[in-house]
């Protein structure tokens, strides 16, 4: 507040000076100095604005101080308590610094006795090292004392010249032996020569004996060929791989599901024929399998199941398991000629497909022309290079077309078939 207070006074005194300069002047006024007159007017109304402005800012100071006289004290009083616990920390601290200086004495105290205990252990560890430092040069000098069991020098070097002699004596046995080595080798190069001279001869023969017996294998397979198309181009009853007798015959009906179901799931016919085969025979692994899946398809279908929907599932099993598979390992064996086995199971086969109501189209034969219609119900694998054959002659029939007869819900007659197999001529 007191600054204010002499900033108004400054101004005042400044204020009445230019009043009295403004006087002098106005008292010699002039056309030269009425511009000076008017300078001096806007400096002194310029003052006598500041001057306003001051009497405001002092008054507002001055109430200011006025509000904040409290707070000042007491800040005061908490700087008073800062300075209380100041002097409290300052007397802790000079405690910790007489406790630190009184365990420093005790620690070079200890230091010092550790010193003293260590110093002492090197004087003995050094006492000891030059005991063993003694003992080491007793050592080294009792190994330096000449050995009276050495032996001589130049019984040595006699020795030595006896061991050259011998190495010399061993060195022309050697070359002895070399040049018979390299005798022998050349006498070894000549018979290797005559032996591969041999060999080349004997290969040769090999070879021819090797077309040889092509030769006569190609023969007997035509033999085994010409014997299986006799067989096959017999009379139909005689064929053992065509079944005929239910070739007229409708007896699956749309009611007699059940019946047809159990005829198919009724294998007593190979049940009796497998009996004795060991579980090994590729036939019975055939048929076991036949036997698993033709059950599984029996428990998939009702009595109210469609006709021909089931009669297709068990179609299927049939020309999956034993036609497309039995059938024709069959054929292939009984093709090269001795195949009892496989015509005994031929023929239980054959008895159990009949008792299910299956039976073959009869109409093809080796050696005939096939027609168009053949292609609907036969897979047919062409031929070349078939010399003496005409062309589309039915040359080979792996597996002639299984049909089966059934009379629909409507009572209309149907037929399900599965294809066969035969080679012709092109």
């Amino acid at each position: 507040m007191g600054l204010w207070k002499n900033l108004k006074y400054v101004l005042s005194d400044e204020c009445n000076g230019l009043l009295r300069l403004l006087v002098d002047h106005y008292n010699r006024r002039s056309e030269k100095n009425e511009k000076s007159i008017r300078d001096i007017l806007v400096k002194v109304q310029q003052t006598l604005d500041t001057q306003e402005v001051l009497d405001n800012n002092m008054s507002d100071s001055y109430q200011e101080l006025r509000d904040n006289k409290d707070a000042i004290e007491k800040v005061s009083t908490q700087c008073e308590s800062v300075f209380s616990q100041c002097e409290t920390i300052v007397s802790q601290i000079s405690q910790m610094e007489t406790d630190a200086a009184s365990r420093g004495q005790e620690i070079e105290q200890i230091i010092g006795q550790e010193f003293e205990k260590q110093k002492e252990e090197i004087k003995k560890g050094n006492q000891m090292l030059a005991a063993r430092i003694r003992e080491v040069y007793g050592y080294l000098e009792a190994m330096n004392e000449p050995d009276p069991d050495a032996p001589n020098v130049n019984d040595l070097l006699a020795r030595i010249d006896t061991l050259e002699q011998i190495n010399k004596d061993y060195e022309n046995q050697l070359s002895a032996v070399r040049k018979e080595l390299d005798e022998t080798k050349q006498a070894y190069e000549t018979a290797d020569k005559n032996y591969q001279e041999e060999k080349r001869k004997a290969f040769h023969l090999s070879k021819k004996l090797v077309q040889a017996n092509d030769k006569i294998g190609d023969l007997l397979n035509r033999m085994k060929d010409r014997s299986l198309e006799h067989m096959l181009q017999k009379d139909d009853s005689e064929n053992p791989f065509v079944i005929t007798e239910n070739k007229d015959k409708y007896t699956i009906t749309a009611a007699n599901i059940q019946i047809m179901v159990t005829r198919f799931a009724n294998t007593s016919v190979l049940d009796q024929f497998f009996e004795s085969v060991p579980d090994y025979d590729p036939y019975k692994k055939m048929y076991n399998r036949y036997q698993k899946d033709i059950r599984t398809t029996a428990r998939q279908f009702t009595p109210k199941s469609e006709l021909e929907d089931v009669l297709q599932a068990f179609v299927k099993v049939v020309q999956d398991d034993l036609i497309g598979r039995m059938v024709e390992a069959l054929y292939r064996k009984m093709k090269t000629g001795k195949a009892e086995y496989e015509e005994k199971l031929l023929a239980a086969l054959n008895q159990y497909l009949e008792a299910i109501g299956f039976y073959c189209r009869d109409e093809l034969h080796v050696g005939e022309i096939y027609e168009e219609k053949d292609l609907n119900d036969m897979e047919c694998v062409e031929e070349r290079h078939t010399e003496g054959k005409e062309q589309g002659e039915i040359l080979e029939i792996e597996t002639y077309p299984y049909y089966i007869n059934f009379i629909d819900k409507s009572g209309r007659r149907k037929k399900l078939y599965i294809k066969g197999s035969m080679t012709i001529a092109v």
